[in-house]
């Protein structure tokens, strides 16, 4: 009495009803997970790689940066192409035998390129309204300027430099300081160091309280030092003097005034800068 309940579990079990309706079910291999993910990835990136890189409507500028001289391509040339505005759209740099290539996404019109390089000559020219899908080649030849081995630099002249230039442009008898350098250590005064030089024109006296006097109409000469009037005697170190001129009675006037009538010495004093630049004794 165990056989009939459990061959009516069996039966159930193993019924042609569910024969027939497991048959009717077909059968299908299981499926990786990853493929319905993986194939439809690979095939959207490939076909946007193409479509990037592939754009039949793009414009194609290209060309080359040689010289005029040697005919060698120009490296590290600076290409830009500008508008009719004069705006700069599109930029390369050559690479090192001179070739350069511009590519422009979406159309423009009337183009200007221009060459240039440190050293050479800037080039433009003009080029024709470009189509979709257009190829241009242009060639630039720049010109070598000076060669830029050897740059001086010059900075702004020095007081003591613009007085000097000053006094040389007004006609001055001018004594300039490497003269004055050559002789100023044999001076113990500044009359000394006249002496010393040769002033033709002046009577200079041995007395340190008597006046330079114009051999001219024997009158005491005023003493200028660095643009002041300083009287007719005057204590001055020669190895404090830079340069110095000697102005005539018209001269004098004529810049000084009534406060240097019958000529005058003007003394410029030297600067740091002055003492700095004389060799050391």
């Amino acid at each position: 009495m165990a056989v009939g309940p459990l061959w009516a579990i069996d039966r159930r079990l193993y019924s042609p009803q569910a024969d027939r309706s497991t048959a009717d079910t077909p059968c299908v291999p299981p499926a990786s997970p990853r493929q319905p993910v993986r194939r439809p990835f690979i095939l959207i990136v490939s076909l946007l790689a193409v479509l990037i890189t592939r754009d039949v409507g793009a414009q194609l500028v290209r060309g080359t940066v040689r010289s005029v001289t040697t005919a060698r391509g120009i490296p590290d040339a600076e290409v830009n192409l500008r508008d009719t505005a004069g705006v700069v759209v599109a930029s390369a740099r050559s690479d090192a035998e001179g070739h350069w290539r511009i590519e422009l996404i979406r159309p423009v019109g009337p183009l200007r390129l221009e060459a240039r390089r440190v050293g050479f000559s800037r080039v433009a020219a003009d080029a024709a309204p470009l189509s979709p899908g257009d190829t241009i080649e242009v060639e630039f030849q720049l010109t070598e300027l000076a060669s830029l081995d050897e740059v001086r630099v010059t900075g702004m002249a020095t007081l003591n430099e613009q007085r000097l230039a000053d006094a040389q442009r007004r006609g001055w008898r001018v004594y300039a300081p490497d003269l004055v350098a050559a002789y100023r250590d044999r001076a113990a005064d500044f009359p000394q160091l006249l002496r010393i030089i040769g002033t033709p024109s002046l009577y200079v006296p041995r007395r340190s309280e008597e006046c330079v006097r114009s051999s001219r109409n024997n009158r005491c000469l005023t003493y200028i030092v660095d643009g002041q009037v300083m009287g007719q005697t005057i204590f001055v170190l020669p190895n404090d003097v830079h340069f110095f001129a000697i102005l005539q009675a018209a001269e004098s006037r004529a810049t000084y005034g009534n406060r240097a009538p019958d000529g005058a010495i003007a003394i410029f004093t030297r600067s740091f800068g002055d003492r700095a630049a004389l060799p050391p004794r």
